[in-house]
């Protein structure tokens, strides 16, 4: 006899009222409860074997606050054998063991020798004390145990539910240093104090507002906030979004095409990106850079065997003088690059800080003529727009004999440019007598590195106020991991959301940075 119960149906349908589920979705209600009732909020109360939950009368029953995981997320092995010579004890025709639990016993006594006569001791107290309660007491905490245990120790065949974090195997090596705090310990932990103090920090404000601004830039982007278009192929059977979405398509999709404006790292990170942009390199003669940040970052995943060919391959055709590929580097990086090829064995990172430094270079020069390239621009007129609409016009593709923006040489001694001195990122142009009439009709776009919908036009006679200044930026109320918009986030607020707890690695396995890595 088990008091405070309730049926299937009734669990449903208390779950479709409370989340708001509609009939439509009515499957929704029912993995819901089976996912709670596999975490153990509560448990069938005839069958102690099976987790799922069925729309019938069958008797479900709220677990005991004390068992939940977020109060008692990963028990020991000690107490599941006090669990288990407890059942022993009693009457075997009602709480008799399984046969996994007849061959977990025996393996925890084998491993829990030297504390099994404390186990054993603990065992009897509680069948002394559960002999005193009442038999529909000792019934509820029976089924609250049992089902407790069928979580946490499924039998063999079942999926344990809860997810557990990755424990730390500790070396030899550490357990000792751990055990004697000797001189050199805490010399190795000073001097990790010391580099931490000189690490770079950024002020909350500051990351709140670039976190802000990425949101609002890969807001399009996002599936969970802008449907795809022209329908999603994970909840339909049209599937024109995976095919144009293909990297070896032959007219990319707009939203690729206007992620690239984004920055130098989305563009790169994408297969047709970065093929436009090594197109477009060997039209401008500067094709070095990229060739040796390509070979960097294939250095960094080749097998291990061949790391040091490629480390020579790679010094012998960028950094030889003389070279047909040879690169700009300054005194200090190919100093760093030199001190790298003298050790023994070169590792994959030998040329890291020349790699930032050639990817800087690009950045500010290459890139931003990329973007304001022709090739881009037809690209991005020419575009496949995923909602069906068609361009009348195209603009791009129409004009000819566009000149080739230029950046401005800087002059050894000059004190900066003096044309544009708001937004250096603007590259000055030089256009000869028979072109003067297209200066007033040729805007030049600048895309900032905040938003793509953040575009400011600007006229070359007549220069306004810069983009970065042009837009202000409000600190967001919920500083929170996920960014949601304005009306989504007073529908999360109204909302109730029900809470599953993270069991927290405890500090015994911690190990401390400066204690040797595993």
């Amino acid at each position: 006899f088990i008091t405070s119960v309730f049926t299937g149906s009734d669990l449903i349908h208390w779950l479709s009222t409370r989340l708001k589920i509609s009939e439509e979705e009515h499957t929704e209600a029912i993995k819901l409860a089976i996912l709670i009732c596999q975490y153990g909020y509560f448990f069938p109360v005839g069958d102690s074997k099976s987790l799922n939950v069925k729309e019938d009368t069958s008797l479900y029953r709220f677990q005991k606050p004390y068992f939940w995981p977020s109060q008692y997320a990963d028990p020991d092995n000690a107490s599941y054998a006090i669990y288990l010579v407890k059942r022993s004890m009693r009457n075997k025709q009602k709480h008799g063991l399984d046969d996994h639990e007849l061959a977990n016993l025996q393996k925890l006594e084998t491993m829990l020798c030297d504390k099994w006569d404390y186990i054993v001791t603990q065992a009897k107290d509680q069948v002394k004390i559960a002999k005193e309660k009442k038999r529909a007491d000792k019934a509820l905490n029976d089924a609250q145990e049992r089902a407790f245990w069928r979580i946490h120790r499924p039998p063999h065949g079942c999926i344990k539910t809860l997810e557990e974090g990755p424990k730390r195997n500790f070396q030899p090596s550490q357990m000792a240093a751990r055990r004697k705090k000797n001189k050199d310990l805490f010399y190795c932990e000073l001097q990790h104090l010391r580099r931490s103090v000189n690490i770079c920090r950024v002020k909350t404000s500051k990351a709140i507002e670039n976190l802000e601004n990425f949101a609002l830039q890969y807001f399009e982007l996002d599936p969970m906030f802008s449907p795809p278009l022209p329908s999603n192929p994970w909840i339909s059977d049209d599937t024109t979004f995976w095919e144009i979405s293909k990297t070896n398509t032959e007219v990319p999709m707009e939203q690729t095409v206007r992620k690239w404006s984004y920055s130098l790292q989305a563009l790169l990170s994408d297969l047709r990106g970065r093929h436009e942009f090594e197109t477009f390199l060997l039209k401008e003669y500067s094709h070095e850079n990229f060739a040796f940040w390509m070979a960097c970052e294939e250095l960094k995943f080749c097998r291990q065997s061949e790391v040091f060919n490629r480390v020579h391959k790679i010094a012998e055709e960028f950094l030889t003088t003389g070279s047909a590929s040879e690169i700009n580097i300054d005194s200090r990086c190919a100093e760093l690059v030199k001190q790298n090829m003298k050790l023994p064995k070169p590792n994959r990172f030998t040329f890291d800080s020349a790699q930032e430094q050639i990817f800087s270079l690009m950045k500010k020069d290459t890139y931003q003529r990329f973007i304001r390239s022709d090739q881009y621009k037809n690209l991005l007129a020419n575009a496949v727009q995923p909602g069906g609409k068609k361009k009348f016009f195209s603009f791009g593709s129409r004009k000819k004999n566009m000149l080739t923006p230029s950046p401005k040489p800087k002059r050894r001694g000059s004190s900066g440019n003096d044309g544009d001195l708001e937004n250096p990122a603007v590259a000055h142009h030089s256009y000869s007598t028979g072109n003067l009439r297209e200066l007033d009709d040729k805007q030049p776009t600048i895309m900032s590195d905040t938003s793509p919908s953040l575009v400011a036009r600007r006229s070359l006679r007549s220069p306004q106020e810069s983009p970065r200044r042009s837009k202000q930026l409000e600190v967001p109320r919920h500083s929170s991991s996920n960014v949601h918009s304005a009306a989504e986030t007073s529908r999360l607020d109204s909302a109730s959301t029900a809470c599953l707890a993270i069991a927290v690695p405890s500090k015994t396995n911690v190990v401390a940075p400066w204690e040797g890595v595993d």
